[in-house]
């Protein structure tokens, strides 16, 4: 389908489905949107605090000096948490109550009795039961409607406190805690707490060993080695990385990855040994570039081509965990596929902050396709990059508008979104086109500067519904016109781009899906009115 067709299809659906939402219905979507993140800030307020007080006075009556050392990271992360769901709450017009609740209370007393070897027990004891309703929360909430940036914060906040439990539950065998719950500490019953040897644990062995597992993983092979691929990959430029960067951020940053990967390549080897499948440690032609294109580099150019590459690459792994890892036949690939997402997902977080610190492209991409010859001239994908210009134009005005016109703050921060991702991508475009001998004028055509005037006419609630409909159907579209047109472009410069900004799209697609529900858009009518609009 061309551009054209679909920015067309596009406009048809957003009359349909807008049709179908009224208003009273997305008043009550949005307020009960917004009571249950009160609810949630409240709750996750009173718990940063209990583990700050708990854990400062760990770190003097403690005993145990592994103990001491876990309590000044809990002082240390959940001050950090706390600093971060409290500014989020400031932006979202929502109060921050840090409450501590009567369990949390019995908690503090009883540990203000006791001392040494006895008050390290029972403190981590507490700590593994804390910290594994904590987790079940965090899940639960992953599987909840939230605007883009408490997704954000709830995803990298999960795999912080799988790291604590983790570590909790390894202290708390060493010095003798109730690993089931805490002596005289009643189980959390606002969520339903899963069995230790079920709960997804990074670090942990995998819980299926030595247990039947439903599905053959052999027929997972081929998922599996993709993954170690992406793992050998990351490991490998993680090493390079901790020799050449210059930058101490960049150094600790690969030093993180290299701590998660060794882990990660021990878990996903022993599922492979156990089935029969042989694990190597090669990688993929792609990733080989980037490696042989971060070696020719150096000081703060290696720096920032290195955190770049790594958002690119993570996003693909946290995009293939999600879809072909949750697809996986075999219950134990499934499983671990679960259990390692936190640890892409934290990772791609910081790579985002560190390339943000440093000035780089946080959308992720490194310099690999130049020059033509065999790898094909990209003048033959001209109409497939001046149609992709024009989206991109279409969509950092759009993101313009909704800063301006939204009432909703979860749309006018999806429109800055836009702006600042379209733009990078068309940068790149633009960059990508003339380096390669095809330099063009940028333009939005017609059709798309008819789909600007239409919402240029709409305000508040209206605007809102109307703009993430469009936005909805046209990242539908314009997804498939990536995967199919793009993906099969004549010259490898373009298919490099293509498979580099898919990962930002497919982003896009499931942020416009969640803030469109938020603000009364059925993104299911959405594009059943498009599909009717097409025929």
């Amino acid at each position: 389908m061309s551009m054209r067709r679909l920015m067309a299809a596009a406009t048809g659906g957003l009359v349909i489905a807008l049709g179908a939402v009224g208003s009273n219905t997305a008043q009550a979507q949005e307020t009960a949107f917004r009571t249950a993140e009160q609810q949630f800030i409240n709750r996750l307020a009173a718990e940063n605090l209990m583990e700050v007080r708990l854990g400062q006075a760990a770190q003097t009556k403690a005993a145990n000096a592994s103990v001491k050392q876990f309590a000044q990271r809990m002082v240390v992360d959940h001050t950090s948490m706390q600093k971060q769901w409290m500014a989020l709450a400031k932006k979202s017009d929502l109060e921050f109550k840090a409450d501590p609740n009567a369990q949390q209370t019995a908690q503090a007393e009883q540990l203000r009795n006791l001392s040494g070897a006895e008050f390290d027990r029972q403190y981590m004891g507490m700590m593994v039961q804390s910290h594994r309703n904590n987790v079940n929360l965090f899940q639960n909430e992953q599987r909840v409607a939230h605007s883009t940036e408490f997704r954000q914060l709830i995803q990298a906040d999960l795999a912080r406190l799988q790291q604590h439990l983790t570590l909790a539950q390894q202290i708390g065998g060493q010095v003798g805690s109730d690993m089931t719950a805490a002596a005289g500490t009643p189980t959390d019953t606002s969520v339903v707490t899963t069995p230790p040897t079920q709960q997804p644990q990074p670090g942990q062995p995998s819980p299926q060993v030595g247990a039947p597992a439903t599905g053959d993983v052999r027929a997972d092979s081929a998922f599996i080695d993709d993954v170690n691929a992406a793992n050998n990959a990351t490991l490998r430029l993680a090493q390079l990385a901790e020799r050449k960067a210059s930058e101490s951020g960049v150094k600790q940053l690969a030093q993180k990855m290299i701590t998660g990967q060794n882990w990660l390549q021990k878990e996903w080897g022993d599922l492979a040994s156990r089935n029969g499948i042989r694990f190597n440690s090669t990688i993929r032609p792609q990733q080989q570039e980037q490696l042989t294109e971060l070696q020719r580099l150096s000081g703060r150019e290696f720096d920032r081509a290195y955190t770049s590459a790594e958002i690119q690459n993570h996003q693909l792994h946290v995009n293939a965990l999600q879809a072909r890892g949750r697809a996986a036949q075999s219950s134990e690939v499934r499983d671990l596929a679960n259990r390692s997402l936190p640890y892409f997902q934290e990772q791609l977080t910081s790579a985002r902050q560190v390339a943000s610190r440093i000035g780089a492209d946080t959308v992720g991409t490194i310099a690999a396709d130049t020059g033509q010859g065999p790898r094909g001239n990209v003048r033959a994908d001209a109409k497939w990059i001046r149609e992709v210009d024009a989206h991109h134009t279409l969509q950092v005005s759009l993101g313009k508008l909704a800063q301006e016109k939204g009432r909703d703050d979860a749309v006018k921060r999806f429109g800055e979104r836009m702006e600042r991702d379209h733009g990078a991508l068309q940068e790149q475009l633009n960059n990508m086109a003339s380096r390669n001998g095809m330099p063009y004028k940028s333009g939005m055509g017609p059709e798309n500067r008819a789909n600007l005037d239409r919402l240029e006419k709409m305000s508040g609630r209206a605007f809102d519904r109307a703009y993430m409909t469009f936005m909805i159907q046209s990242h539908n579209g314009y997804l498939n016109y990536w995967r199919n047109e793009g993906r099969a472009a004549r010259s490898a410069p373009v298919r490099t781009l293509v498979n580099r900004g898919l990962p930002t799209l497919e982003e896009h697609m499931e942020m416009a899906r969640r803030v469109g529900t938020n603000v009364g858009v059925n993104p299911n009518a959405a594009l059943a009115g498009r599909r009717i609009a097409d025929r």
